[in-house]
């Protein structure tokens, strides 16, 4: 069964690029995967490296959609960077990727390969029905990292505790530990061009493949 999850519509009014890629599945999170990061350092990262060596991050598919809705809503995507660009940015300075578990690990693939940012989220932390929605002043969390965030005016997923999750960062709430058991992936697209069901595709084989899902669904919003 599909977990409720909309997009609040009087955001299109105002930037109408917007969808989500989403996959529910089941887990044992385990430490990061050796496999994974043999794949990762000698197939994925030097063909993510070459891609994107000399191009202006504006230019670069995904990112460049996300920073262009962040503009939109009153964000500077130069102050605040959707997470895939910060990946990226340490993949171009040849800065090693954070190792954190088997399904963060495999979320942040999917962000260097596509440049757009995703999120994987402990569904025992979330109350009721999600949306993707603007954040009102006052709004904000602590973020993984990073302390608490000041949220105004960004796209972010609330349940009905509040919001917990984004394209930037998101919240310790919600976070995947090695705990957690349902999950719920969510890919942030802001580019209608992207081909979000290939994405999608990939983005199974991998979690299946290096971090033991199953019972996976997957769907667009």
């Amino acid at each position: 069964m599909r977990y409720d999850v909309t997009i609040d519509k009087r955001l299109y009014a105002v930037y109408p690029e917007i969808r989500l890629g989403v996959m529910h599945f089941h887990a044992e999170v385990g430490e990061p995967d050796d496999r994974f990061w043999s794949h990762m350092d000698e197939d994925v990262l030097p063909q993510v490296r070459a891609a994107i060596e000399g191009r202006e991050w504006s230019g670069i598919p995904g990112i460049r959609g996300s920073r262009s809705a962040y503009k939109a809503f009153g964000r500077d995507p130069g102050r605040y960077r959707v997470s895939s660009e910060a990946l990226l940015r340490r993949v171009r300075r040849g800065d090693e990727l954070y190792r954190i578990n088997s399904v963060v690990d495999v979320n942040n693939l999917i962000s260097v390969k596509s440049g757009l940012s995703a999120g994987s989220y402990d569904l025992n932390a979330i109350k009721g029905p999600i949306v993707f929605r603007k954040a009102e002043q006052g709004e904000g969390y602590m973020g993984i990292g990073k302390g608490f965030l000041d949220m105004e005016n960004m796209l972010v997923l609330a349940d009905d505790v509040g919001i917990f999750g984004s394209s930037m960062s998101d919240s310790t709430r919600a976070m995947v530990t090695q705990k957690a058991r349902d999950i719920l992936t969510v890919i942030y697209c802001f580019e209608n061009t992207i081909d979000l069901e290939t994405l999608l595709a990939m983005s199974r084989q991998s979690f299946e493949k290096f971090a033991s899902a199953s019972d996976m669904e997957t769907w667009i919003v």
